[in-house]
């Protein structure tokens, strides 16, 4: 997850082989799907974020820090957003990143009423939920990880949502132009985001398990970033 160094216990990762190398968890954990190349960015150590031509699709990760710190990393990602939005590439934002697009198109992010909202939890999902290519082969009451102290509590000008759950009842967001976004953490498994409770909140922990359709969602999102690459079945998402 994003996270200006310090503001976050990377200890809790020590035990993993990668430690709080993220990037490299995610490359490892998705690179079976064809057809695609993951290169990774931490913008908070200072690595600079790649021009619109350089990249085919975006998956934005969560983050440690509140919309609210209004840190150097999230103005720098706030300025390029647009022009990767302009040329209509694919983006997954994953809750840091949930919260951070929803706020700044206008959508208020507060406190999750009575503290975090940890664990695996169901979703519903909307009409355009159903219908979605982001949700392929995704039900209702099929479950996420959450990790959230806050949450976007409205549904952002000119977006849609795609799912709600219980206290999360903005849990999935369709943007337009294949710019998507999660409050829940797809890409995690039930022991790499339930550590990061290890210290401060440990009976967290045992709310996660392993029933969940995260891979399935990330997917989704790479096959659809490939798919729109390759004019035989561009159609299918424009």
């Amino acid at each position: 997850m994003m996270g200006v160094p310090g503001s976050y216990d990377a200890s809790v990762y020590d035990h993993f082989e990668d430690k709080d190398q993220e990037g490299l968890w995610f490359v490892k954990r998705y690179a079976h799907v064809s057809g695609i190349t993951i290169e990774t960015c931490n913008v908070c150590l200072g690595e600079s974020l790649p021009p619109p031509d350089a990249v085919d699709g975006i998956v934005l990760a969560g983050s440690y820090n509140s919309v609210h710190d209004h840190t150097d990393w999230q103005h720098t990602v706030r300025a390029w957003l647009p022009s990767m939005r302009r040329r209509r590439i694919p983006i997954l934002g994953i809750c840091g990143a949930h919260q951070l697009l929803a706020h700044a198109e206008g959508a208020s992010v507060v406190a999750v009423d009575g503290g975090p909202f940890a664990g695996t939890f169901p979703v519903q999902l909307t009409q355009a939920g159903r219908a979605s290519p982001l949700m392929r082969d995704i039900a209702d009451d099929d479950c996420f990880h959450y990790a959230n102290s806050e949450h976007v509590v409205d549904v952002p000008a000119g977006s849609t949502l795609l799912a709600i759950s219980s206290k999360v009842p903005v849990a999935a967001l369709d943007f337009g132009n294949h710019c998507y976004t999660t409050q829940f953490h797809p890409e995690a498994t039930e022991e790499t985001l339930g550590t990061i409770w290890r210290f401060k909140a440990p009976e967290l922990m045992s709310r996660y398990h392993a029933r969940e359709k995260g891979d399935r969602l990330v997917e989704n999102f790479l096959q659809l970033a490939r798919d729109l690459k390759n004019p035989k079945t561009r159609d299918r998402f424009i």
